[in-house]
């Protein structure tokens, strides 16, 4: 038996060698055939810069040049490649500052977080970094806040406060340094209902009204007044909110007195009203009425006066109000000057009398509401005349024809009462639309 065993391995060695050979020729050609080897490209891979403050200690800052990625090539089997993230994030580029050298690079390092890829399978390109030394500066910057979106319904933004003081110092390259030209504090307010705190990431404004973008402000440092750094310049602002009053009527008073003969007969304000939003206190201490600091002279005044008044001054000196965000800080303001003797009454277009009325026309009347009648009194006394006292009529005729006509309204007035102007109205008259019936065919 143990002859038979030694036999049979000892027989046609050399053929048993050549069928062995073979066998593994054939195990390589079908392992290089379903999982080859090849070279793989993963781009954009960014560099991550180490060691910064061996350059900080000689009061310098490094920034570096280029896009700050680079390209990793991989040769391995297609089994390892594809278990890679094809946006790079298994590779781990680093620039160690503290390798620099006299032309100002860094050379790279790469590791890959697959223990089947090895350093000597992996390139990369470029190979080194390009940095640039700067001196590094600091310089004071106030921050202002912006808000977005709205309060709830009743409230707006009265006034806000960043927590870490007004004032902050950025520290970084001399290049950067020398375009900031503000710092902002974005807080959006959508949907806050009482006073409250919000945090904030800084934004930095350059002076062309552009913000710094984010390889920029890597370089950059972030203090607070009390010197300590900002993480992440993130400040916390202070929201303190105002209640809104609405329909707040506006004041306007006049010095002087008007010409021999005349008088002030009304002021009149467009709009009439405005909206604030304020304090408590402040809206309080008010009294339901808005008074504009700036009179108007009427002194030696025969006509009209008009005036366009900015309300800024007017609410800088009330402290705790300001104008809603979309409300425009001017109003025009008519102070009517009249001859004494002489009266304004406006009569509600619902009580003129209108004559010939066209059928089929639709008649729009401007002014739509009322019209103002001007009367003069022949012994000086108008207080006694009212609205009831007289009678207003339109002869509406030529609105049978379509267009704008302008019409005179005849005015009936006691005795002792004559016109100071003549009265008119603009009607627009236009057909009206005949609606056709459609008949229906069962």
């Amino acid at each position: 038996m143990k002859n038979k065993i030694i036999k049979a391995v000892t027989e046609n060695v050399w053929l048993k060698v050549i069928s062995l050979a073979v066998a593994f020729l054939i195990w390589m050609l079908v392992t290089n055939t379903n999982n080859p080897v090849r070279p793989v490209l993963f781009s954009n891979v960014p560099i991550t810069i180490v060691n910064q403050d061996s350059i900080a200690d000689i009061g310098k800052v490094v920034e570096a040049q280029g896009s700050g990625t680079v390209t990793v090539k991989v040769t391995e089997r297609r089994s390892v490649v594809e278990r890679l993230a094809k946006n790079g994030s298994d590779f781990y580029v680093e620039a160690d500052l503290e390798n620099i050298n006299e032309m100002d690079t860094v050379p790279l390092t790469v590791t890959c977080s697959s223990p089947s890829v090895t350093w000597d399978e992996i390139e990369i390109s470029p190979s080194s970094l390009k940095v640039k030394l700067e001196d590094k500066i600091e310089q004071p910057f106030i921050v202002s806040v912006s808000t977005s979106g709205s309060p709830d319904n009743g409230y707006a933004v009265g006034t806000t406060e960043v927590v870490e003081g007004k004032n902050i110092s950025i520290a970084g390259p001399r290049s950067v340094m020398r375009i900031i030209n503000q710092v902002v504090a974005s807080v959006d307010v959508s949907g806050v209902g009482e006073n409250t705190t919000l945090t904030a990431v800084l934004r930095v404004i350059d002076k062309n009204g552009s913000e710094l973008d984010a390889s920029q402000l890597s370089n950059l440092e972030f203090k607070d007044s009390n010197g300590k750094l900002l993480t992440d310049r993130k400040v916390q602002v202070k929201i303190n909110l105002w209640k809104i009053r609405t329909d707040i009527p506006i004041y306007v008073e006049t010095t002087g007195t008007p010409a021999f003969g005349y008088q002030v007969a009304g002021i009149e304000t467009i709009p009439v009203s405005i909206s604030l939003a304020g304090t408590d206190e402040a809206l309080k201490n008010l009294g339901g009425k808005l008074v504009v600091k700036t009179p108007i002279s009427v002194a030696g005044a025969s006509e009209n006066i008009s005036q366009e008044i900015d309300l800024t001054e007017t609410l800088e000196e009330l402290e705790g109000l300001k104008l809603m965000t979309d409300v425009e800080p001017n109003i025009m303001v008519e102070v009517k000057i009249e001859k004494t003797g002489d009266t304004t009454l406006s009569i509600p277009l619902g009580e003129v009398e209108l004559l010939n009325k066209p059928a089929g026309m639709n008649l729009v009347f401007t002014p739509a509401d009322k019209i103002s009648v001007s009367i003069h009194a022949a012994d000086g006394e108008t207080e006694k005349l009212s609205s009831e006292d007289i009678r207003l009529s339109i002869d509406l005729s030529v609105c049978s024809e379509e267009g704008n006509h302008e019409l005179p309204v005849d005015v009936q007035l006691p005795d002792g009462y004559e016109l100071a102007s003549e009265v008119t109205i603009v009607v627009n008259s236009e057909k009206q639309e005949v609606e056709t019936e459609t008949e229906l065919i069962p």
